[in-house]
């Protein structure tokens, strides 16, 4: 693991999938379980940032993404996830250095779907609301 994923990481927190290239490089993106769910979270670095110094729509929709998607397969470890379809809006700018957590909830799941929403929070403010569609499919061994 990269020493800058480490020392950013939150306490209780882990990195999910650590041979993710993809997740490492727009991250990294980090996974706490608890009695009640599964949050995640990532901090807001430079290299997050857009023009203007707050974090670039893009890195905070990709955030949302990762997390419902990595929350419509969990428990499910021989399934893995495609977003059939996205739809986000921003609340409020983030700054570098916060922490950006999503807790997202399954609202239904099907034999092929899981149907997701999720509040992103900028150091416990809302920063992003989101749903999306989730393609549940077998994983290929």
């Amino acid at each position: 693991m990269q020493d800058a994923a480490r020392d950013d990481m939150p306490e209780g927190f882990y990195i999910l999938d650590p041979d993710d290239s993809f997740e490492m490089h727009a991250g990294p993106y980090y996974a706490c379980d608890d009695g009640d769910g599964r949050s995640y979270a990532f901090r807001m670095a430079r290299h997050h940032a857009n023009a203007g110094g707050a974090i670039h729509g893009g890195a905070l929709m990709t955030f949302a993404d990762f997390a419902i998607c990595a929350e419509a397969v969990r428990g499910f470890p021989d399934e893995a996830p495609i977003t059939v379809s996205f739809s986000s809006e921003f609340l409020a700018a983030v700054t570098n250095g916060s922490l950006v957590t999503a807790r997202p909830e399954v609202l239904r799941r099907t034999g092929s779907f899981v149907f997701m929403r999720a509040i992103l929070e900028a150091d416990g403010a809302p920063a992003l609301s989101c749903t999306g569609v989730i393609k549940r499919f077998k994983r290929k061994r």
